[in-house]
């Protein structure tokens, strides 16, 4: 036997690989997006939103990250944490396709801000709240190591004079950083606002922040010495001007002017058109770049921001996050739709568009023509990667979590599967208690009244849809119209904790009657003929005939000859039963309000929550294997002969 056992479940390891198979292609080779689908989004909805910044492009871009999370769940796409190098060599003429040199370190965060040292060394500030220094072999040498899953995230990064490195963060928090020995010099309490960009003035330091100031920081302690009021909404971007004077910007659409040294406002030039994200100084100090919310690029006369002509690049489709200048007439911008581009200021075109940023773009640099960019990152996953890495979790019960509420799915189908289970069995045995009986009956009796009219009822109930029957079951028992003796909601009262044994057992069974009742009639029809059937074909045998002619009591021809060999095909239908516990369950558990796995299913079904679809179909062949295993073994106890095939 127990080499027989062996040999079925190794002819079922590729049953099972194909299904699992299967199952993977239906959710990640589907035509469309799925996972953008879910998410009420088209299938270019992530690169394709328009939008002119403020919460709505925000929360756009919220959702696109959300999206790709999900992805990330079922293993379409990973993470690209790493700073991308693009050359500007041969970028004039036509505007063209920008195609990635390198990808610089692999980092624990997405690379969201970055800085560039006196001897060309990157520094990065990362979504892990790391600052990580790049050196010349593409080594990461951490300044600030990554802290737990909820650190502060570094948005802002400055270098001294000195070559010391100043980071801004997420949370409001300011730090300095000796390069020479990695360690923090000196650091700022957290605002509780974000940190948008850090520059060096002179010997100071200048912050802008969420909460509408500038402030002017001591270099050394990082204590402020001003703080600036003025903007009316949160502070984005900063610049030096060549005579020293500190421009600064954000929502409110105002240029500002201040002299860092007095801590007063030198010029205040509103109309800028848009909120402002960055701005950058050209190499030869005389014009200024803006990187604006409305998808443009203003560029504007240093000595006459306020009246002078802008020169507008126009050509993202999203807000511009990010600028800086490569040389006198050349630009590169980043920006939310997801793209990097390259720019002549004198022709006011552009020269170039990267082809694989998979993600907003949130620092760009420039330096002896070389682009460096930081953006929030995805990579497609090859298919064969995704279908090693889903199988590899599959044999684990690994299903990830639930895109609902963000469970772990292994530990919803926990809950359920023992309700599903649990009602199955009990439905099931009450089936095969009457349906083989009278079955057989009806095979011995064949063409008698009793045979005629169970025929008749039992068709009769077959007819009857299991929705229409437990909605009547509800409304004729558990009604106050009607009898109100059986309770129609869940598998259990709400006080079963404070009850004694036998109330809490009656309790538990009067809960199972509607619903099981609900599952039983239509398996009586079924099942009784079948056993009729081939109770018939057994009967006629000639060792029955036989055994009637040795004398043999009916009962024992019946029972022992003719029965045991008419349980084959009863047999087979067993390797059916276990998946239909799923399946089959779906109408019942939604009229009685029972969380098991056919309405865990269904819901999931209706929110497209994936990880918990292709756990429950999974679990659905993986039952519908160990069925025709178990009906395997039962062939074998009823026909020993099987073993021997």
């Amino acid at each position: 036997m127990i080499v027989y056992v062996l040999k079925r479940l190794v002819a079922m390891l590729p049953t099972l690989l194909g299904i699992t198979f299967v199952t993977f292609l239906i959710i990640n080779l589907a035509p469309g997006d799925p996972v953008a689908t879910k998410f009420g989004a088209g299938a270019g909805s992530e690169r394709g939103m328009g939008g002119a910044g403020g919460g709505g492009a925000q929360s756009r871009e919220r959702q696109a990250d959300a999206i790709k999370a999900k992805k990330k769940l079922l293993g379409m796409v990973t993470e690209d944490r790493t700073v991308s190098e693009w050359p500007t060599a041969g970028t004039g003429g036509e505007a063209q396709a920008w195609e990635r040199s390198e990808r610089l370190a692999e980092l624990a965060g997405w690379p969201l801000s970055l800085a560039r040292l006196s001897d060309g060394r990157l520094v990065a500030g990362t979504s892990a709240g790391e600052v990580v220094v790049l050196d010349g072999e593409l080594l990461a040498a951490t300044l600030h190591p990554a802290g737990d899953a909820g650190a502060a995230q570094v948005s802002a990064l400055a270098v001294l004079p000195d070559g010391d490195v100043v980071a801004g963060d997420t949370q409001g928090a300011v730090a300095r950083y000796d390069v020479g020995t990695g360690q923090q010099a000196a650091s700022t309490s957290p605002l509780g606002k974000q940190i948008r960009d850090v520059v060096a003035v002179g010997d100071l330091v200048a912050t802008a922040a969420d909460d509408g100031k500038v402030r002017i920081l001591e270099p050394d302690s990082l204590k402020t010495r001003y703080a600036l009021d003025g903007h009316l909404s949160g502070v984005w971007a900063l610049a030096v001007l060549p005579d020293g004077g500190l421009v600064s910007a954000g929502y409110d659409q105002h240029l500002r002017v201040w002299d860092a040294d007095a801590g007063t406002l030198v010029a205040d030039h509103p109309g800028v058109g848009a909120a402002v994200n960055d701005l950058a100084l050209s190499p030869d100090g005389t014009r200024l770049a803006l990187a604006l919310a409305d998808r443009t690029v203003a560029v504007l006369p240093v000595a006459d921001l306020d009246g002078g002509t802008a020169v507008l690049l126009k050509g993202h489709y999203k807000e511009v996050s990010t600028v800086a200048w490569v040389d006198d007439d050349r630009l590169v911008t980043g920006s939310a739709d997801e793209t990097a581009r390259l720019w002549s200021v004198r022709e006011t075109r552009e020269l170039a568009q990267s082809t694989d940023i998979a993600g907003a773009v949130k620092a760009v640099l420039a330096a002896d023509g070389i682009v460096f960019t930081a953006a929030r990152s995805w990579r497609e996953v090859p298919v064969w990667k995704r279908y090693l890495r889903w199988l590899g979790r599959t044999a684990t019960l690994d299903f990830d979590r639930s895109f609902v509420d963000d469970r772990l799915v292994i530990d919803k189908i926990a809950e359920a599967l023992p309700i599903t289970l649990g009602m199955n069995l009990v439905a099931i045995t009450i089936i095969y208690v009457v349906s083989i009986p009278l079955g057989v009956m009806a095979a011995v009796r064949r063409g008698s009244a009793f045979d005629q009219l169970s025929s008749v009822l039992l068709f009769l109930l077959y007819s009857m849809p299991s929705f229409w029957v437990g909605t009547m079951l509800i409304m004729s028992f558990s009604s106050v119209r009607t009898l109100d003796i059986l309770p129609s909601v869940g598998l259990y009262s709400d006080n079963q904790l404070d009850m004694s044994y036998l109330p809490w057992l009656w309790d538990r069974i009067s809960h199972l009657v509607l619903p099981v009742a609900t599952m039983v009639y239509g398996g009586f029809a079924s099942l009784s003929r079948y056993a009729r059937t081939t109770m018939l074909e057994t009967i006629q045998e000639d060792y029955v005939r036989t055994a009637r002619a040795k004398g043999l009591p009916e009962y024992i021809v019946v029972f022992k000859h003719a029965f045991r060999n008419s349980l084959i095909t009863i047999v087979t239908l067993i390797g059916n039963l276990l998946p239909a516990m799923i399946g089959g369950s779906v109408i019942v558990e939604y009229i009685f309000t029972i969380e098991g796995m056919g309405r865990l299913g269904f819901d999931a079904i209706l929110a497209r929550d994936y990880p918990v679809i292709m756990a429950i179909t999974t679990f659905s062949a993986f039952l519908t294997l160990l069925g025709i295993l178990v009906s395997d073994l039962l062939y074998s106890v009823v026909d020993p002969r099987v073993r021997n095939e």
